[in-house]
């Protein structure tokens, strides 16, 4: 009898223990939670992490290239929502895209103004690399996502010492002479160049003769081209109208296009870090100022490169 009363005593007193730790983490936990509204927060100083997608406002009108976009039709319609909504979850690359595309815009810009096309192409890089130097599983590289025989065709040298596709200005040169080419190809419909430079021109008129189709928006072909104008679209809609959907790009410190000092480098270099160290700068700071020299060494030969023209400009950390 006494066992028995000594065991009711200890569940009693464990029971107890327990209520108390229970009733102690709910009043640390209270104590510590986070707030349950951002209200306190200064709404002109956070991002709203808590935008409800469902308020945002598609565009009822959409233009690429001075053209219209049909998003009265619903197929059409319906691809263009698919990117809407994918790049807006995107927010994080919108914004770095901004700032990239803002070191190289004045550059691109004067590049396709003075060949007459449309600035919206300057959007491609953005939907082809994120205006970074980047290397597809396709092999494709450099801002414009120019595969070796292509770049070569348009005039870029790709070999163990040199890679054209990363230079930013090299490539451009080459794209802008590819899209007029493509401009020419397709009767200036800019959305099948568009199409023509994302799947390769003989693959698109081959599905323009097969479909009996001049344009764009009625061809059925692969998922990739069948987004890339609408994707491209997207992308200008966000980074030219950010504010209507809650990204205030103009809050941001865009990158700076750098000061640079052009000069003529004679080959061969047996090693650029040595010469680089020679002539006051680092290994690091002539592979980020030219990057398409891709090997540790340069052949004979006369070269363009650039090189900060102070110390701002460098790369080094001092």
């Amino acid at each position: 009898m006494m066992l028995h009363l000594q065991n009711r005593k200890r569940t009693f007193i464990s029971l107890g223990l327990i209520c108390i730790i229970f009733l102690l983490l709910l009043i640390v936990g209270k104590q510590f939670s986070l707030p349950s509204s951002c209200a306190a927060l200064p709404n002109d100083s956070v991002i709203d992490w808590h935008r409800n997608i469902t308020a945002l406002n598609v565009p009822a009108e959409e233009y690429l290239f001075e053209k219209k976009i049909p998003l009265e039709n619903w197929e059409v319609h319906e691809r263009f929502d698919r990117e809407f909504y994918y790049n807006y979850s995107n927010s994080d690359q919108l914004l770095l895209w901004y700032k990239r595309l803002k070191r190289w815009e004045p550059m691109i810009d004067s590049m396709i103004d003075a060949a007459g096309l449309s600035r919206d192409f300057k959007y491609l890089i953005v939907a082809e690399s994120g205006v970074r130097n980047v290397l597809s599983s396709a092999r494709a590289n450099g801002f414009w996502q120019f595969t070796a025989p292509t770049a070569q065709q348009w005039g870029l040298r790709i070999d163990q010492y040199v890679d054209d596709r990363l230079d930013p200005i090299l490539s451009t040169q080459a794209a802008i002479r590819y899209l007029l080419k493509l401009k020419a190809q397709f009767n200036g419909d800019c959305f099948l160049v568009a199409a023509a430079y994302n799947m390769g021109e003989s693959g698109l008129q081959e599905a323009l003769d097969f479909q009996k189709q001049s344009g764009y928006w009625n061809l059925y072909v692969n998922e990739e081209t069948m987004r890339y104008p609408l994707r491209i679209a997207v992308i200008k809609e966000f980074l030219e109208h950010g504010q209507k959907y809650g990204f205030h790009f103009e809050k941001m410190i865009p990158y700076k296009m750098h000061a640079l000092k052009v000069m003529t480098l004679q080959g061969p270099i047996s090693s650029i870090s040595d010469w680089s160290i020679k002539e006051g700068f680092t290994y690091k700071d002539f592979k980020i100022f030219n990057p398409r020299f891709i090997a540790r060494n340069i052949p004979a030969g006369s070269y363009e490169i650039r090189l900060p023209a102070n110390d701002e400009e460098r790369t080094t950390v001092r």
